[in-house]
């Protein structure tokens, strides 16, 4: 009996040696470490915005602005046109060209003559209730934002466009227009208007739109308290002109006291991280002055400390500019949003089966993330060139600021595969086109948007 007691132990040690055995890691079928390349200059969701009513081929155009007016989508109560809007706007031909979209509710533009920007039928239900304008700006309407009767149009409508684009891979930004002149948040009380509304007021808009989009697809003019709180991204339509610019971002950074109401503001210092920075360069300078050698370099700085993902649609044109301020624009765009790419690529069996496991150590270079969980692909191809196997996975792009991010994935069934050499191959899929369409910055061999990250042998 006391024999047999001795023997346990050793029976135990020994199933415990088989048993590390059995969990050590393998070494990893392939451990490769890829250097960055020279930035990509475009890439979707980052750059340029032209105007969506102009359409025109340019390669440095992401997106197109779209402004909606509310008379034209609704002209009769409860009726949405968006057949008139996406004509106007060009979407089918915007798409077709990978073009994004950004769309702002304008209920009031001033122009030279008196008109109104929103539809007669809620002229009429409201009343009237608003001013009729003329001061510097120009002539129109300015609608009374705290009516209430206004007020439930405006949700209204919002819903209605939500139920329409919320899902739309097209549209990529919602700027919140909806208050002001041009939708930009300000009202000139010079011309006899009223006060702009305060949070109160305005927190109730916000909520029309977070009722149907998500918070990284919405912009705010200026920092907001529910702006803050609900994670919204900026723009600046006045980007690029030192003091104006450095205001803008005085009032991120520290809060402000607003100048339409006398309203406190806090920050939003890190907005950037959850929702994008946008703008566009104030038409007070030609364009050309943004980027010319002594310009540039206040531009782009600019840019940097506003981690700016597009700017437009008062931007060049592809073209437009020549010699170093073509070049200085190309440095921009290069610049300008997120730039990913893969940084090393180990691949491993599992430890206690032949499944084959993928780890990528990703590297955004750029200002800002994706705004955008992508899909990406991956790819197995043989020694001759030929896909034996191809999946995806899903990567937290939206989360992805600058700096490296890992992300763990398994070949489902790949591990199958018969004995040789294989490649695995990396993108990132463009949902509009439902296939690889990202620019990434490695120095390896690519076809078209996928790139080789790694040989290993099986």
């Amino acid at each position: 009996m006391m024999q047999a007691r001795r023997w346990i132990p050793l029976f135990l040690l020994g199933l415990a040696l088989a048993a590390a055995a059995v969990l050590r890691p393998r070494p990893p079928l392939a451990a490769v470490e890829i250097p960055a390349s020279d930035k990509p200059v475009t890439n979707p969701m980052k750059g340029l915005a032209a105007w969506g009513e102009n359409y025109r081929q340019d390669p440095y155009v992401a997106f197109a602005y779209v402004p909606v007016y509310w008379n034209e989508l609704e002209p009769r109560q409860g009726e949405y046109d968006f057949a008139a809007l996406e004509e106007r706007c060009h979407f089918a031909r915007w798409r077709a060209d990978g073009v994004r979209l950004i769309l702002r509710l304008v209920p009031d533009t001033p122009t030279e003559e008196k008109h109104m920007d929103i539809p007669q039928w809620l002229y009429d239900a409201m009343d009237g209730a608003g001013t009729w304008y003329d001061g510097d700006y120009g002539q129109g309407f300015s609608p009374d934002y705290e009516n209430q009767v206004f007020r439930q149009a405006h949700r209204a409508l919002i819903a209605a466009l939500g139920q329409r684009y919320a899902e739309d891979p097209q549209v990529a930004f919602i700027e919140l227009g909806s208050l002001g002149h041009w939708g930009e948040w300000h009202v000139d009380t010079g011309a006899g208007i009223a006060p702009f509304p305060t949070q109160a007021v305005t927190d109730g808009y916000v909520q029309d739109y977070l009722a149907v989009f998500s918070p990284n697809r919405l912009l705010l003019r200026r920092p907001y308290t529910i702006g803050r709180e609900q994670g919204l991204g900026l723009y600046n339509d006045s980007f690029g002109l030192p003091d104006s610019h450095g205001e803008w971002l005085s009032w991120i950074a520290e809060g402000y006291r607003s100048d339409q109401n006398g309203e406190w503001l806090p920050g939003m210092p890190e907005f950037w991280r959850k929702a994008p920075s946008g703008g566009e360069l104030s038409p007070q300078q030609e364009d050309g002055w943004y980027f010319s050698a002594d310009q540039f370099p206040t531009t782009l700085a600019l840019l940097e400390q506003s981690h700016t993902t597009f700017l437009g649609p008062n931007a060049p044109a592809y073209g437009e500019l020549s010699g170093t301020e073509a070049e200085n624009l190309r440095t921009l765009l290069a610049e300008m949003g997120y730039t990913l790419g893969v940084r090393k690529c180990i691949i491993r069996r599992a430890a206690l089966s032949a499944a084959l496991q993928v780890e990528l150590i990703w590297e955004n270079t750029g200002l800002a993330p994706l705004y955008a969980d992508w899909p990406v692909a991956l790819e197995l191809r043989d020694e001759t060139g030929q896909t034996v196997w191809s999946g995806r996975t899903e990567a937290p792009f939206s989360d992805w600021g600058p700096g490296r991010h890992t992300l763990a994935c398994s070949l489902p069934g790949a591990g199958a595969l018969p004995r040789g050499t294989y490649t695995l191959w990396v993108g990132i899929v463009d949902p509009l086109t439902d296939a690889p369409g990202v620019a990434l910055q490695m120095e390896t061999e690519h076809d078209g948007a996928l790139y080789r990250a790694a040989a290993f042998s099986l």
